[in-house]
């Protein structure tokens, strides 16, 4: 029996299996991997945490407030990517994706705790300049929570165990077909 990372389906399955891990497992390294969105001034990135993840259809679910930066970015260019580094088994996942923004839904909002809800509605918005670092308020606001869907384009997996180090990257457009590359 071949180990995981000797076959492309092996390294696809991994790569699904990781975000999976990381949806259902708040402990898990790859619960908050980092988005990246293209600003006026550059790229921009920030962790988020992983809400729902759909293999068979290709995309993941976030998270995010309605005033935040990232809503007006994506708004503008959609095009993103989503870093995943899961240190415990040395792999790093790069995901090339279409991002698309629809109000969360209010059962998914009534599930969570209160005090998540609550960094739905920050006054004033994020990334507001402060002359106090507290000079805020953590409201919870049902109209600030967003869905934010993205629609995977390509996943990337580099594996930094075992040496020597493997790589793949899975393309929807080749129905997930898969392509070593070299690492």
């Amino acid at each position: 029996m071949s180990e995981w990372y000797e076959t492309l389906d092996g390294v696809y399955g991994r790569a699904w299996s990781l975000l999976i891990r990381g949806t259902n497992d708040p402990k898990h390294d790859a619960r908050t991997p980092t988005l990246a969105t293209m600003s006026a001034t550059g790229p921009q990135q920030r962790t988020l945490v992983l809400r729902q993840t759909d293999k068979e259809g290709g995309r993941i679910i976030l998270y995010t407030d309605k005033a935040s930066a990232k809503v007006g970015e994506i708004i503008a260019d959609p095009r993103v990517s989503l870093h995943v580094w899961d240190k415990r088994s040395q792999i790093q996942l790069r995901l090339a994706a279409t991002a698309s923004l629809a109000p969360g839904d209010p059962k998914l909002w009534e599930k969570m705790p209160e005090g998540a809800r609550e960094v739905y509605g920050v006054e004033p918005p994020p990334g507001t300049p402060l002359e106090d670092p507290l000079s805020f308020e953590r409201t919870s606001n049902a109209d600030k929570f967003l869905c934010v869907t993205l629609t995977l384009h390509e996943i990337e997996l580099v594996t930094l165990a075992p040496d020597p180090h493997r790589r793949a990257r899975f393309r929807r457009v080749d129905g997930w077909a898969g392509q070593w590359l070299a690492p």
